[in-house]
């Protein structure tokens, strides 16, 4: 049976532009603005296990490595289903106010929590028509670096080594980009741990000052690093990681707008979309956002060990590269000036 609110756990924090009560620990520790009407999460009565897709109309099913099967279907009430084979059924209201979890029978509500906070809230994110992208970030003197990937590609190893040389951390794994035609695109805070994997999870070591780290419910090291505070940080760049696992050299190349939209597309937080709204949605807002923020191929040495100075060298590698950008871009203004007056 469901718990009642005075059994239940409150917590309370802001997650990609959304502030939450949950009566699962989200484990994001910014305080919320009190400000707008919040997203509530609940946990409901537990479910037995089950393979079978849930009856309504199918947006998004994708099956995972360890052959799980994720099914989520849209019911004629107007709420969605989120099912996540032998671990939770998902229920998000119509409104998009408010979710409800289904543990499986003997699942801990620990994983729940990490459904939540990553994959359920960024599909939320996606039904209300904002942009999220696959990614991790910090927070560089004010400005936003991204890291896009699909999992295992290195967006988290990287935003580590980031944060282990001074960056802050703005979110990792979801990120939720915001802002009009006209202005600059800014990303807004998301989780305040690094989620790594057991090949990276030595790079925690690092941070004896000022970090803690425990294991999560799915097998990860989830390091606790300085987060950012500031809200809706301009998105400078998008880095897409390519490690190398043989060589020294750092690059960075520039990727065009067409080119990096596609790219971009290719790793969706969401898999297995089926929804044609959601798809259209999507395809404009990164083609938009290709068009405005650079994105690059970065091809960096890879570890364990990483080399001590490589997020200074990357930085670096980055600062140039968009003097690059914006010298160029200040040629093709002054070419249509001249145009014009022609």
């Amino acid at each position: 049976m469901s718990r009642t609110a005075e059994e239940a756990a409150r917590f309370e924090c802001r997650l990609y532009g959304l502030d939450i009560v949950s009566e699962i620990d989200l484990c994001a520790r910014r305080p919320r603005t009190a400000t707008a009407l919040p997203v509530t999460v609940r946990v409901g009565g537990s479910v037995p296990a089950t393979r079978v897709v849930p009856e309504g109309e199918l947006s998004a099913q994708w099956t995972t490595g360890s052959g799980l099967t994720a099914s989520f279907v849209r019911r004629r009430d107007g709420s969605h289903l989120l099912r996540f084979e032998s671990t939770c059924d998902v229920v998000i209201a119509e409104g998009t106010d408010r979710i409800t979890v289904h543990m499986v029978e003997g699942v801990p509500e620990s994983m729940g929590g990490v459904l939540v906070g990553g994959t359920v809230l960024s599909y939320l994110l996606m039904l209300r028509g904002d942009l999220v992208l696959h990614a991790s970030a910090v927070d560089v003197g004010g400005r936003a670096i991204g890291f896009v990937g699909s999992s295992g590609m290195g967006k988290t190893t990287l935003a580590t080594l980031m944060c282990r040389d001074g960056a802050l951390l703005v979110t990792d794994d979801v990120l939720q980009v915001a802002g009009d035609t006209t202005g600059d695109p800014r990303c807004a805070l998301g989780a305040t741990e690094l989620r790594l994997r057991a090949s990276a999870s030595r790079l925690a070591d690092a941070f004896a000052e000022g970090g803690s780290h425990r294991p999560t419910a799915d097998e990860r090291r989830a390091l606790s690093v300085p987060a950012a505070t500031d809200d809706d940080l301009p998105l400078a760049a998008l880095l897409i990681p390519r490690p190398d696992r043989h060589g020294s050299g750092l690059a960075l190349t520039r990727v065009p707008p067409a080119a990096a939209a596609l790219s971009l597309l290719s790793f969706p937080r969401i898999l297995g979309i089926r929804d044609q709204r959601m798809l259209a949605g999507q395809f404009a807002q990164v083609t938009d956002l290709a068009a405005r923020v650079p994105v690059f191929v970065a091809d960096v040495p890879w570890g364990p060990p990483f080399e001590p100075h490589l997020a200074t060298r990357l930085l670096t590698a980055l600062d140039d590269a968009l003097d690059d950008v914006r010298g160029h871009r200040r040629t093709e203004d002054a070419d249509r000036e001249l145009g014009a007056r022609c």
